[in-house]
């Protein structure tokens, strides 16, 4: 089965049969993990930073929010946001760009106390392990595996600094095809991410309509408002934010001590 990536316009060929299995196995071991981890630390017990740092990494989804947001979030005292984004790329091509080595030096050299990842729009190609020179297929074990083992390296630094980690999950998305391995994507995404310490924050309800198809623009009482960019993939710049609003709006729930700096984003 073949279908092209709607970012670069690559075929991307699957050699294997997709992974239900795989999904439900890491959806077992997320809450395994999650039953076995160590309590988090209370809003009590994190101090509210006197700035909130704000690292945005991953592909052109992440950078569209970036660009959507700054000029939002510079307005605001006492927050700084860091472009960390480049287009084109994934977690699977590690020889254009090695984003767990990209990922550390980012966190290393800002400092960040949130780092906002959201990537995948280029992952349904082959995945690439430069030092052992082999090409997993999507879809295939040594994929899922890999894929994994990366989105965990890519979390950790920011972990590892006490920054908190929000993950974004991939939309839903115009072609079938291309929409069904975002869907495998997020099982992998989602389990790793999770798995590692971060917080998923899932966008595929808020990118479809009640039936679960693509959802390329939102009625309100206001009328019908385009949030969804013409490839399908990608969002107008209302949409950026309308998407960052599932995290900006909620962050009292998900990281209490950085809801004093960050405010809503809805209501901009």
């Amino acid at each position: 089965m073949t279908f092209w990536s709607g970012e670069c316009g690559v075929a991307v060929g699957f050699d294997e049969p997709t992974l239900p299995r795989r999904s439900l196995l890491y959806g077992a071991i997320a809450l395994l993990s999650s039953a076995s981890a160590a309590p988090a630390q209370s809003a009590a017990e994190r101090a509210v930073p006197d700035r909130v740092n704000i690292l945005f990494c991953g592909d052109s989804l992440a950078q569209g929010m970036f660009l959507s947001l700054n000029g939002v979030l510079r307005r605001r005292d006492g927050v700084r946001a860091t472009n960390g984004t480049l287009h084109a790329t994934g977690v699977t091509r590690s020889d254009e760009r090695d984003w767990p080595t990209a990922a550390r030096e980012l966190v290393m050299r800002h400092r960040p106390n949130l780092v906002i990842f959201w990537i995948g729009a280029n992952d349904f190609r082959p995945l690439v392990v430069r030092e052992q020179r082999i090409r997993y297929a999507f879809g295939t074990a040594g994929f899922a595996d890999g894929y994994a083992k990366r989105v965990e390296e890519m979390v950790a630094p920011g972990i590892e600094t006490g920054a908190r980690v929000a993950w974004f999950g991939l939309p839903n998305m115009r072609n079938a095809q291309f929409a069904d391995a975002a869907r495998q994507l997020n099982d992998i995404q989602q389990a790793a991410a999770e798995r590692a310490g971060a917080v998923w924050i899932p966008t595929w309800d808020a990118t479809s309509d009640a039936q679960g198809r693509f959802l390329p623009s939102v009625t309100s009482d206001r009328g019908s408002r385009l949030f969804r960019a013409d490839d399908g993939v990608h969002f107008t710049d209302w949409g950026y934010r309308r998407i960052a609003s599932l995290f900006f709006d909620d962050v009292d729930h998900f990281f209490p001590e950085l809801a004093p700096g960050l405010g809503r984003i809805s209501d901009t």
